[in-house]
């Protein structure tokens, strides 16, 4: 069965990196001979995997962020066009039929080149259903330690290379990830660059070596004539009215944030009045009307992505935008966030569930990540809703989330002087 994701939907299931059980990792790995079972003094002395691997002269830049690698020698840069992608000779081993609904993707589609094989993810960023052939290719996963990843030789910015680079190596090059978690087979690195745009890189704890990577880019290449953009606050922002204290339900969708108060969907522009500033090199600089884009913000060394939605009956800039989901956890994103009733970051469950109140919350538990999942859906569609995650081991509120992709409401008044949101 095919898996389409629709973007704006996951927009609701923004990805907190810092919510699994983590453990602090070492740098240098140890590492232990697969003859005698005896520990090696250090990886000079293991016969590594990508040891006699071909080394190519490419020409790549520093960035990981750049979402550019070779492979074999020649350049790939997420996102690319389906056609060019098989200009470099991959063949699609799916049906060439096949349609990728509007604004979504596509995961887990082979391709294959001379007996070697690599999954993609598939992107139509257009607001129409459109052939595979007419998308983008915005992912990327090769994994080494599988037979038919094994041939595929890829070069990453920074001098790191699949089958031969360490974590200590990939760490240096990069800088610390924003996450990273110990798995029976693996160490996974995630770096982050914005909403849908991140790297992931597996290192075999048996070498300490990295043996896969998982490369996404989703960001809409799609062009619009930016000279033609607006940036004046369009009539849904100047409309907006911030809520001067909690909300009494949730249903209200306010939430104060790092002790500001808002009600979602909220402009951009009142985040960046607020303090926040706009990460442009991770952020769309536009959105058309009707449709959404992804903006960075930043404020205190603590990174925020969020998806935005244009309610303007015109392209308008980023900055004229709603927010509409807002988090905060313990780990990552350490925003102060408290919602109606009182709930914040850091307090006991018994407490959270007090201040529940008769809110129906659904809840779920993992027994791998210790973490249980109180979930209040405030609509049928359940695509609204609030979302409190509990350390199962602690017993303490670790995550708060809160989605409202609604249209806004024209209410209130604008200063017609100065066109100041209010």
């Amino acid at each position: 069965m095919k898996k389409y994701i629709g973007l704006l939907v996951l927009a609701g299931a923004v990805l907190m990196a810092g919510c699994r059980e983590k453990e602090e990792i070492p740098l240098t790995l140890s590492t232990t001979s697969l003859e005698d079972g005896e520990p090696k003094d250090s990886l000079e002395d293991v016969e590594l995997p990508g040891e006699e691997i071909p080394e190519y002269a490419v020409d790549l830049p520093e960035d990981l962020s750049s979402f550019t690698i070779a492979i074999w020698g020649e350049n790939y840069q997420l996102p690319m066009e389906w056609q060019a992608f098989e200009d470099m000779g991959w063949d699609y081993q799916g049906d060439g039929e096949l349609t990728v609904d509007s604004e979504s993707y596509l995961q887990g589609e082979i391709f294959e080149q001379s007996g070697n094989s690599l999954t993609v993810d598939i992107m139509n960023p257009r607001t129409t259903a459109q052939p595979v052939s007419d998308c983008y290719i915005a992912g990327l996963q090769i994994d080494s330690s599988a037979s038919e990843g094994a041939g595929i030789y890829v070069d990453l910015p920074g001098g790191i290379t699949l089958q031969k680079s360490t974590l200590e190596e990939a760490v240096k090059a990069y800088g610390e990830p924003v996450d990273r978690f110990e798995g029976e087979k693996e160490v996974l690195l995630t770096y982050e660059y914005g909403m849908y745009r991140s790297v992931q890189l597996g290192f075999a704890k048996d070498t300490g070596i990295l043996a896969r990577m998982d490369m996404k880019n989703m960001r809409n290449t799609e062009g619009m004539d930016v000279a033609s953009v607006s940036s004046n606050p369009t009539e849904e922002v100047q409309n907006y009215t911030a809520p001067e204290g909690q909300g009494d339900v949730l249903g209200d969708f306010v939430v104060e944030y790092d002790g500001q108060f808002y009600q979602l969907p909220a402009p951009v522009a009142v985040f960046e009045k607020n303090g926040w500033v706009l990460n442009e090199a991770e952020s769309d600089y536009a959105v058309m009307y009707g449709k959404y884009g992804c903006v960075t913000l930043e404020k205190n060394g603590v990174k925020l992505y969020a998806v935005v939605n244009n309610y303007g009956e015109e392209a308008t800039t980023v900055s004229n935008c709603f927010v509409t989901t807002l988090y905060g956890d313990l780990d990552t994103t350490k925003v102060p966030i408290v919602i109606a009733g009182g709930i914040t970051l850091g307090m006991p469950e018994d407490d959270f569930l007090a201040l529940a109140g008769d809110d129906e919350w659904e809840k779920k538990e993992d027994e791998e990540t210790h973490l249980v999942t109180y979930t209040c859906y405030l609509n049928e569609s359940r695509v609204d809703y609030t979302e409190v995650t509990v350390d199962g081991l602690l017993h303490l509120v670790r995550g708060i989330k809160v989605v409202n992709n609604e249209d806004v409401e024209l209410a209130g008044e604008t200063d017609s002087e100065t066109g100041n949101i209010s």
